[in-house]
């Protein structure tokens, strides 16, 4: 009796059949060129055993490696750090199968920087796909389809490009973190008063913090809304900024990688526990703040498994065909306050 704990091989399936080991490996890869009966042997002798084949070494028996370009901004580093490392955990898990990955950074959040180096990874032709965070989802759409129409398989992750023709979308539901904001802010000032929105550039993904935002504010009959205060990257440098919006609200959300900002600035003006801040992702500055009460709550997206997932989606779906069933996979999203902070650290 064979021991069912043992690995098989394709030479003992090839063996307990009486064929060679090419028309078994003709079989299991559809290459065609086998004779109705043999093949009918081969699936019948496949299910008999239990096997499974092993999609690794079928990769590389084929010999061909798979490059993936990565795009993001380079800004917040300490969000874009932890996507690196799920990233490179994914590249650790799967360089011995033909992945090579590399990692272009756009500056800033300058949109015309990351176009031009999205046009280049599609015009030199040395790359399988593109994992792309747009700085725009919309001005993206052309690149993004012209792309994929010259035959590049190309994803998003983190920032999504709906209206494009990307394969897929790996990140957390913004519409939602909006809502959780909104939810929480509510309870922190009493389900009344006053609450602002502290948001940046108008993005895709801003856009839809604001619209879950206001869709739970709108069911809170005591709670009115102030703004929003749209402000440049240039204008959080300066506390005037935000000196006469502070003395409008109970409670504030920051949309925007600015939490740690706002915060300081309500400390600069003695309203730490006066007025409540919820905001997203947790730093070392972030912890103290709220150490210090002064951030009520933040919400943080796992950046680390939109990384990992990301590459390893991909890798999956160009190196075994596997079809990708789920568009859009969004993360996890996860409140941290001052009691659960120190896990996230």
């Amino acid at each position: 009796m064979m021991n069912q704990n043992k690995r098989l091989t394709v030479k003992e399936i090839a063996e307990q059949i009486g064929i060679s080991v090419a028309t078994v490996d003709r079989v299991l890869n559809n290459r065609g060129n086998v004779k109705p009966d043999t093949y009918q042997r081969v699936m019948e002798k496949i299910k008999e055993l239990n096997y499974t084949p092993n999609k690794s070494a079928s990769f590389l028996s084929r010999k061909t490696d798979l490059s993936i370009a990565i795009v993001f901004p380079e800004l917040p580093d300490y969000f874009w750090g932890q996507v690196e490392k799920g990233v490179r955990s994914a590249y650790e898990e799967l360089r011995d199968y033909g992945l090579n990955i590399q990692i272009f950074k756009s500056e800033k959040y300058d949109l015309e920087n990351q176009k031009k180096t999205l046009v280049e990874i599609i015009e030199s032709n040395s790359f399988d796909a593109i994992a792309l965070s747009p700085n725009d989802s919309q001005d993206m759409v052309d690149v993004i389809d012209r792309g994929i129409d010259s035959g590049m398989t190309i994803c998003t992750f983190n920032n999504d490009a709906p209206l494009s023709k990307r394969l897929f979308y790996i990140g957390c539901d913004y519409r939602i973190a909006g809502r959780l904001a909104a939810d929480i802010l509510c309870k922190l000032v009493g389900m009344k008063g006053k609450v602002g929105l502290i948001t940046s550039e108008l993005t895709f993904q801003m856009q839809q913090k604001i619209t879950g935002f206001r869709e739970v504010i709108a069911d809170y009959e005591q709670i009115e809304m102030v703004g929003p205060l749209r402000l440049d990257q240039e204008q959080y440098n300066s506390f005037s900024s935000f000196e006469a919006y502070f003395n409008q609200v109970d409670g504030i959300y920051v949309s925007s990688a600015k939490l740690n900002v706002i915060a300081k600035y309500l400390e600069h003006a003695n309203l730490t526990n006066k007025v409540a801040l919820v905001g997203h992702d947790i730093t070392e500055d972030i912890y103290q703040y709220l150490k210090r009460g002064t951030v009520s709550a933040t919400i943080c997206q796992d950046p680390q498994t939109q990384g990992y997932l990301t590459i390893k989606t991909l890798f999956d779906h160009l190196a075994y065909g596997e079809k990708i069933n789920i568009r859009e996979n969004n993360t996890k999203l996860e409140l941290v306050t001052r009691e659960n902070a120190r896990y996230y650290m």
